[in-house]
């Protein structure tokens, strides 16, 4: 079976339209599948701004389906999956509304702390909400943040990073990778936070 958004039987009259080029402004044609054209007239790349990458962004077979992912689709794929972690912990949490505040506090600074210092976002950002859900004796392996990827479809270079850092938890090892000095950070700041201002 055919993708329906790919499917040219599907297609109306605005399936296929111009774009101004970014570079030199002439027209260049699209069809609304394509993810990206070379200008003929400049020989500028760059992606179709009409594009939905909707179900690309989350799809394992998204490579395979439009080709070659472009970096700002790349970039769309961790930013989507970073929220649908954030979702996956607070169904695992139900309840605990403690923790949840906690990680969501903890979650917050690491976003700040990894625009400044110029970090992997999306690495971080996982990472600040899977940080403690497993127990100091099973990070290594961090059984639950896996079973979170694993339903998520994660791509494994990211899992990894992710997992390397939940195993490096409270070892305060100089030898940490920049994300896990800000992750650990931003734990750091969230529990001065709750400090603080208790009871929230």
């Amino acid at each position: 079976m055919k993708c329906p958004g790919q499917d040219t039987q599907f297609w109306t009259a605005g399936s296929i339209f111009e774009v101004d080029c970014p570079k030199c402004h002439r027209k260049v044609e699209f069809f609304k599948d394509d993810t990206m054209r070379r200008c003929g007239h400049c020989g500028h790349r760059f992606v179709n701004p009409k594009m939905d990458f909707g179900c690309a962004a989350y799809c394992q077979y998204a490579e395979q389906c439009i080709g070659d992912l472009p970096p700002e689709l790349v970039a769309q794929q961790q930013d989507l999956l970073k929220d649908r972690v954030a979702v996956a912990v607070k169904r695992h949490l139900k309840r605990d509304f403690g923790r949840i505040g906690h990680i969501s506090r903890r979650a917050r600074h690491a976003e700040s702390l990894c625009r400044k210092a110029g970090a992997n976002l999306a690495v971080v950002l996982i990472a600040a909400y899977l940080w403690d859900l497993d127990d100091l004796e099973s990070a290594g392996k961090a059984p639950v943040a896996r079973g979170i990827f694993e339903q998520l479809k994660a791509p494994a270079p990211l899992v990894d990073q992710v997992c390397a850092i939940i195993a490096r938890r409270g070892t305060g090892h100089s030898g940490d990778s920049l994300e896990a000095r800000l992750v650990g950070e931003a734990d750091e700041q969230a529990r001065k936070e709750e400090k603080a201002a208790p009871g929230q």
